[in-house]
C-alpha cells in the first residue's frame, strides 16, 4: 500500500455514496489527500445516516453503493494515488429485523445459534426474563399498547410466515407457540385481528410464549439483561471476544484487506470491548497474515490500525495493543490547550461562578452524574455488577466481612472517581468463572458510564469556557504550555508516530475553528465578562433572567454564539440571522437535554424547550428596538481575526508534528459547525474544487491572508503542507521532532519546532495567544504587526549558522530568503511579518 501520510474523513450517506465520493477524487488528489477514511460501509438499518448500527457486517451497504461501488471507488481511487481507510464497528449492532442473528435469537432463543454472540444475561435475576431477552422497543406499556391495538399478528404473504408486528416493528413467533393446529392461515389471522378482550388475551398469551419480552422502553435501564452500546436500547452489545464472533464480524474487512481494497483500519469504540487489547492483538495478527497475500505493490507496509480511544492526562495506549494510534482525540484536546492562555483561568472561573452560582468544578460535576446516572440510567447494569461481586464472594472469592451495602458504596466510589475511562486487566491473569465476570462487567460500565457523565451531560452544564468542553478533553484543564505541548510530541515522535491527528470528527461538540475562536476570550476575560454581563442583563429583553441556573444557560448560549458566529454574517441580514438561529435552536434542544437538568431525553420538557426557542427566535425580531443580537455579532467580529491566525496555527500544527493528519470533511474551509447533525452537513466539495484550481505552486500565500474571511488561506495552507508531506514523506512519517528554543520579550507567544530525517530537515514556527497584538491591529488581519515581535527569535541548533531558508508557505513565485545570524537565530519580526505562521526548509544551494 502507499504510506497513510493524510486522510481526509468521509460521512457517507444515502445523500452520499461511494459514486458520490469517486466524482470528487480529482478535488482530494489536488489536496493532497493519501487516503480516504470512510464511515462505516457495512449494511446498517434502513433511513440510517452514519453506520454505526449494522445489521449486516458481511454485506457492504447496497444504499452506498454495495461491493461493486466500493470496488469502483477504490480502483479509480488507487489510479490517482489515493487509498482507502475503513471505520468498522465491532463493538454493537441494531436491534432490527434485518440483523439476522438477532432475529433469530428472538424467534429461538437461547437454543438459537446466535444466543452467545450477543451480551445477552440468559439467567437474569428477574424472573420474568429468565431464558427471555428483554425488547424495550414499544411506545408505551405492553398491556395499554395491545388496548391501543398497535400490537397485532400478521402474515407475510410471501414467505408465509406469522409476525409481531408492534409499533411498526415485526418481531419473529417462535415455532410451535402459535395454537393453530388444524386452522389456514386466514382462520388463524382471524383469531387475533380484532381488537376485542378475547383477541387481546389470546395475543398476550402468545406473547409470553415467546422467547423476547416486549415492553416499554422506559423500563430498559431498570430491567435490560443485554448490555447496549452507552444507553442506546437499539444497538445490542457484540461478544466479539469469542472466536467465531470474530471471524464473522470481521470477515469482509479481512478479505477486502487481502484483495487491496482497503489499507487499513480504525475501530470503532474499543472500550466497548471485553478485552480491547486481545482483541487488537487478534485483529493485528489477521492483517499481518494476509499482507504477503495482497496486490503485488501493496505488500510493503502494515495495515494501519488505529483505535477511538479517550485518554486521560498522561494516559497513553500500551505498545502491546500492536495498533498505531488513537484516532486523535489525544491531539485534539492538546493542540487547543495550548492556545489557551493560562492566565486566563482564575477571572473566567470566577465570572462562572458568580453569574452562575456554580461553585463546583467540572471534575465534582462529573462524580455527582456518574452517581445520578447509576441510579437513573445505569440501573440494570450497577445491578448486574453487583449481582456478580456477591457470586464471586459465594463461589471461589475471597471471604470479606462485607455485607451488600457496603460492597455498593464501595463499588459506587469506584465506579465515580475513576480518572481514566476503563482500566485494562488482563483477562488471563483473572481465574475464571465469577470473579472474571465481575472484571468484565465492571470494565464495560466504565466507558459509558465516563461518556455519559462528561460527555453528554457536564460539556453541557459547566460553561467556564466551552472550547475546553470537547471530546477527549478534561474541561479542569484549562490550557497546555508550550514545554508540555513539546513533550507530547516528543513522546508521539518515538512511541506512536503514526498515530492519527485530528481536529475536527463527526462526534465533536463544536467545529475546529469554533473552538480556536473560543480560545480568544482566555486572553480577554475581562473584556468577555463586561460584555456577557451586559447580554445577561439587556434592557428590554422579551424573556429577562430569572435564575442563576438560567444565567449559566444563556452563558452557554452567547459563548455558542460568539463561536460559531459565521465570517460571512452581517447583523443586519434578517435572512441570514435566521438561518443561524435556526442551527443555533437545534443545537440549544440538544444541549439542554444533554445537560438533563431542566429537561431531558427521557422526560422532556416542552414548555421548557418551547420557551428557550422562543428567546432565540426573539434576539432576531426585536434586533431593531432592542439590538442584542447586533451587540453579538459586533463582538464576534472584533475576536475574529484573533480566532482565525488561532485557526491556522492549529491547522499548520496538525500537519507537520509526528502523526497523520486527518481532515475532516469540510473542514478545508472554515469549520463553524456545532454539535452533530450540524457537523454532518453536505459539503459542496464541487465549490471547493472551484476554489482550490485558483491556486498552484507559485501561489504565495501572503497574498490571500488579506482576504481571510474566505476559505481560499485555509484550504491553500492545507494543500501546501500536504504537498510537501507527499515530497518527503520519510521526514514526516518517521523523522524526529526537536523543540527550539525561543528567546526575547515575545517568547511565549511562539511554538518553534524541527522535524529531521536522513540530511531532510523543515522548520515550523507558529503564533500563539497574540490577541491582544491582532485586535490592536487596523485594517483587520490575522497577524501582528511585526515590530510588535522585538526581539523575539527563535534559536536553531549550531549546525545551521549562516543557513538560509525559504518559507514553503510563500510558493515558488513569492520565494525570499530568510537568513541565520551569527548566533543561529531566526528573527520573528522578519519570519512571521506577513503570515502568523511559517514552514521553513534550507535553501538549496
Amino acid at each position: 500500500m502507499s504510506l497513510v501520510r493524510s486522510t481526509l474523513r468521509l460521512q457517507l450517506s444515502p445523500d452520499f455514496t461511494f459514486d458520490d465520493a469517486r466524482g470528487h477524487l480529482p478535488y482530494f488528489s489536488s489536496l493532497g489527500i493519501s487516503h480516504l477514511y470512510l464511515s462505516p460501509v457495512s449494511t446498517a438499518r434502513p433511513g440510517s445516516t452514519h453506520g454505526y448500527d449494522v445489521t449486516d457486517h458481511a454485506v457492504v451497504s447496497p444504499v452506498l453503493g454495495g461491493e461493486d461501488g466500493l470496488r469502483v471507488l477504490a480502483q479509480c481511487a488507487r489510479e490517482m494515488g489515493i487509498g482507502i481507510v475503513l471505520d468498522i464497528v465491532p463493538n454493537h449492532m441494531a436491534t432490527h429485523p434485518d440483523n439476522v442473528w438477532w432475529a433469530d435469537v428472538l424467534r429461538h432463543g437461547p437454543e438459537s445459534p446466535y444466543a452467545t454472540w450477543f451480551d445477552i444475561d440468559w439467567s437474569s435475576p428477574l424472573r420474568a426474563l429468565r431464558g427471555r431477552v428483554l425488547a424495550p422497543f414499544l411506545a408505551g406499556s405492553l398491556r395499554s399498547r395491545l388496548a391501543a391495538g398497535c400490537i397485532n399478528l400478521i402474515l407475510d404473504d410471501d414467505a408465509q410466515t406469522f409476525f409481531i408486528e408492534a409499533d411498526g416493528m415485526r418481531y419473529p413467533v417462535a415455532p410451535g407457540s402459535l395454537d393453530n393446529e388444524g386452522l389456514t392461515a386466514q382462520d388463524t389471522l382471524k383469531l387475533y385481528e380484532k381488537n376485542s378482550p378475547g383477541s387481546r388475551c389470546r395475543l398476550e398469551a402468545l406473547l409470553a410464549r415467546q422467547h423476547y419480552r416486549l415492553a416499554w422502553w422506559r423500563v430498559a435501564a431498570r430491567s435490560i439483561n443485554w448490555r447496549r452500546f452507552f444507553e442506546i436500547n437499539d444497538l445490542i452489545g457484540v461478544r466479539v471476544e469469542e472466536p467465531p464472533v470474530f471471524d464473522a464480524v470481521h470477515a469482509l474487512t479481512l478479505r477486502l484487506y487481502e484483495e487491496g481494497v482497503i489499507d487499513g483500519v480504525r475501530i470503532d469504540h474499543v472500550d466497548g470491548l471485553a478485552d480491547p487489547a486481545g482483541y487488537c492483538q487478534r485483529l493485528r495478527e489477521a492483517l499481518d497474515a494476509r499482507t504477503p497475500r495482497r496486490p503485488e505493490g501493496q505488500r510493503q507496509q502494515q495495515a494501519w490500525l488505529v483505535v477511538e480511544k479517550i485518554l486521560a492526562t498522561s494516559e497513553h495506549l500500551p505498545e502491546s495493543w500492536q495498533v498505531d494510534g488513537t484516532t486523535g482525540y489525544d491531539f485534539m484536546d492538546q493542540v487547543s490547550a495550548v492556545l489557551h492562555e493560562a492566565g486566563g483561568e482564575m477571572p473566567l472561573t470566577h465570572a462562572w461562578q458568580e453569574l452562575s452560582g456554580d461553585l463546583c468544578s467540572a471534575a465534582e460535576q462529573v462524580r455527582q452524574v456518574r452517581r445520578y446516572l447509576l441510579r437513573r440510567h445505569f440501573v440494570a447494569e450497577r445491578r448486574a455488577l453487583l449481582t456478580s461481586i456477591e457470586a464471586s464472594m459465594r463461589f471461589g472469592g475471597p471471604a470479606l466481612p462485607w455485607g451488600p451495602s457496603l460492597v455498593a458504596a464501595m463499588a459506587d466510589g469506584m465506579l465515580c472517581t475513576l480518572p481514566v475511562y476503563r482500566s485494562y486487566i488482563d483477562a488471563d491473569t483473572v481465574p475464571r468463572g465469577s470473579q472474571r465476570d465481575v472484571v468484565k462487567r465492571f470494565q464495560q460500565l466504565t466507558p459509558p458510564l465516563a461518556a455519559k457523565s462528561q460527555e453528554d451531560t457536564v460539556f453541557y452544564r459547566y460553561g467556564r469556557l466551552i472550547s475546553r468542553n470537547e471530546v477527549g478533553s478534561d474541561p479542569d484543564e484549562f490550557a497546555l504550555s508550550p514545554s508540555a505541548f513539546h513533550a507530547a510530541n516528543v513522546w508521539r515522535a518515538r512511541h506512536a508516530p503514526r498515530s492519527m491527528l485530528a481536529t475536527a470528527t463527526h462526534d465533536h461538540k463544536r467545529g475546529e475553528d469554533v473552538r480556536a475562536r473560543l480560545a480568544v476570550l482566555s486572553e480577554i476575560p475581562v473584556a468577555w465578562a463586561q460584555a456577557s454581563r451586559s447580554w445577561l442583563h439587556w434592557p428590554g429583553q422579551a424573556f429577562p433572567l430569572t435564575s442563576k441556573q438560567q444565567a449559566g444557560v444563556r452563558y452557554i448560549l452567547f459563548q455558542t454564539m460568539v463561536g460559531a458566529w459565521p465570517l460571512d454574517l452581517s447583523p443586519d441580514d434578517h435572512t441570514g440571522l435566521l438561518g443561524y438561529v435556526q442551527r443555533l435552536a437545534q443545537w440549544r434542544l440538544k444541549a439542554l437535554r444533554e445537560a438533563k437538568q431542566k429537561t431531558g431525553w427521557l422526560v422532556p420538557d416542552r414548555w421548557y424547550e418551547q420557551k428557550s426557542e422562543d428567546y432565540l427566535v426573539s434576539l432576531v425580531l426585536d434586533r431593531a428596538e432592542h439590538p442584542l443580537i447586533g451587540d453579538i455579532g459586533r463582538f464576534a467580529a472584533t475576536i475574529a481575526p484573533s480566532g482565525v491566525m488561532n485557526s491556522l496555527t492549529q491547522t499548520l500544527l496538525r500537519l507537520t508534528v509526528p502523526g497523520v493528519p486527518d481532515l475532516y470533511q469540510g473542514a478545508d474551509g472554515w469549520d463553524f459547525s456545532l454539535v452533530d447533525p450540524d457537523n454532518r452537513r453536505p459539503v459542496d466539495f464541487a465549490a471547493r474544487s472551484l476554489s482550490l484550481k485558483a491556486f498552484n505552486a507559485a501561489t504565495d500565500l501572503r497574498t490571500l491572508l488579506p482576504e481571510w474571511r474566505s476559505d481560499a488561506i485555509k484550504q491553500a495552507l492545507i494543500a501546501r503542507v500536504l504537498g510537501l508531506r507527499g515530497e518527503q514523506p520519510g521526514l514526516f512519517d518517521q523523522g524526529d521532532y526537536f523543540p527550539l528554543h525561543v528567546s526575547g520579550r515575545r517568547r511565549e507567544h511562539v511554538l518553534a519546532f524541527s522535524r529531521s530525517w536522513r540530511g531532510e530537515c523543515v522548520v515550523v514556527i507558529v503564533s500563539r495567544v497574540c490577541a491582544e497584538a491582532v485586535m490592536a491591529r487596523a485594517p483587520a488581519l490575522p497577524l501582528p504587526e511585526p515590530d510588535w515581535w522585538q526581539d523575539t527569535a527563535v534559536t536553531l541548533p549550531a549546525q545551521f549558522k549562516g543557513a538560509r531558508f525559504t518559507d514553503v508557505l510563500a510558493g515558488t513565485a513569492g520565494k525570499a530568503l530568510i537568513g541565520v545570524d551569527a548566533e543561529s537565530r531566526l528573527t520573528l519580526c522578519n519570519v512571521l511579518s506577513a503570515l502568523p505562521c511559517a514552514v521553513l526548509t534550507p535553501a538549496s544551494g
